[in-house]
């Protein structure tokens, strides 16, 4: 190349920086610092001699959901036509890529790599309290506890149930759904069955009695006595879970959680659910139109409500920054400079940048 590459960086303040790691990297790289007030500004500074004219890779580290650029979602198609041609890869942490637009990046031969398995722990704990939540009804409880009156809580010894015996149906069995069954069945000794779009023996037999396969949702909905999302949101998952699922329910009623993306359940059928009893408890991490709750969820203490937090550890910041500068300097610097990247979503034909 001729000169050390240019770093575009754009650092969440929630993250944990490895020392070690950036010393390396500034010796390798330059670094530029995003402080874009809009995205409008990122445009301009993307111009031929503007600030990022030249720039070789981009890398966003740390809690994309926190901090003052959370709303600037620019890897977008909307953004890739803006981006200089000597842009090659993008390196992000996350495990979605939902705000993503992949072909777009594909077409104009931009890399794109996010960081998988590095918040598998931290979201299959959240799984895990959410199912025993979901059980136990321990929002309403809490509720009882701060508020009162303490006796309303008495009113649980004729629903809560434990999860022991009980059939979860696992929706979406990579890295975190694997982890939440592994902890469901050695934890809370629950049955485990799941849907995927294909079978994953592996994973079957990673699990210590097993697990019972799917190929279709509606089979799993006829046995399940609990759900935990935690599949990928496409436009094929969009509202995966709606009326016509929740009527699948069996009749003691289904409980549900969810650990994956909002818009996979659709919310208004939801609520119709919970009111009918075909859905008897909700426990999620993610909401359909979040930051916003919906209204008549928010104010249900019979349902669990986290504010998109399963990710959030510092063990999973020290993961994220290490995979994704992993991928930066292998790209670069690695055995296989200028290939396929690790951590990469998309193939890449460099003619598309010629």
């Amino acid at each position: 190349m001729g000169r050390r590459p240019k770093v575009l960086l754009i650092a969440s303040p929630v993250r944990e920086v490895i020392e070690s790691k950036w010393t390396n990297v500034t010796q390798l790289f330059d670094i530029v610092t995003y402080d874009c007030k809009s995205t409008e500004e990122f445009k301009l500074r993307l111009q031929p001699d503007g600030e990022y004219s030249s720039i070789d890779a981009i890398v966003r580290t740390g809690w994309r959901n926190a901090g003052p650029f959370v709303d600037h979602i620019i890897f977008c198609a909307d953004f890739v036509q803006y981006y200089p041609k000597s842009l090659r890869i993008i390196c992000c942490t996350g495990h979605g890529h939902d705000l993503v637009n992949l072909n777009a990046l594909t077409t104009a031969g931009i890399w794109y790599c996010n960081t998988p398995d590095c918040a598998t722990e931290a979201v299959a704990n959240t799984g895990l309290y959410l199912i025993l939540a979901a059980y136990r009804y321990f929002s309403f409880a809490e509720d009882c506890a701060r508020r009162g009156p303490w006796m309303r809580s008495r009113e649980l010894g004729t629903i809560a149930i434990d999860p022991y015996g009980q059939i979860l149906g696992i929706v979406g069995l990579g890295d975190i759904g694997l982890a939440v069954a592994r902890k469901a069945s050695l934890g809370l000794g629950m049955k485990i069955h799941y849907f995927n779009p294909r079978r994953k023996l592996e994973a079957e037999a990673a699990l210590h009695e097993g697990a019972t396969y799917h190929s279709s949702l509606e089979s799993l909905l006829a046995v399940a006595d609990c759900i935990c999302l935690s599949c990928p949101y496409t436009p094929e998952t969009h509202h995966m879970f709606s009326t016509t699922q929740f009527a699948l329910a069996k009749k003691s009623g289904l409980r549900l959680v969810n650990v994956a993306r909002g818009k996979i359940v659709h919310e208004k059928a939801l609520i119709e659910a919970l009111g009918s009893s075909q859905v008897i408890a909700w426990a999620s991490d993610v909401h359909e139109n979040e930051p916003e709750i919906t209204p008549r969820l928010k104010s249900n203490y019979m349902t669990t409500l986290l504010p998109h937090i399963g990710v959030c550890s510092k063990s999973t910041w020290r993961n994220f920054e290490e995979k994704c500068l992993n991928s930066l300097e292998g790209f670069f610097y690695g055995t296989t400079a200028g290939q396929k990247p690790m951590g990469a979503l998309n193939s890449v034909d460099y003619r598309a940048r010629e």
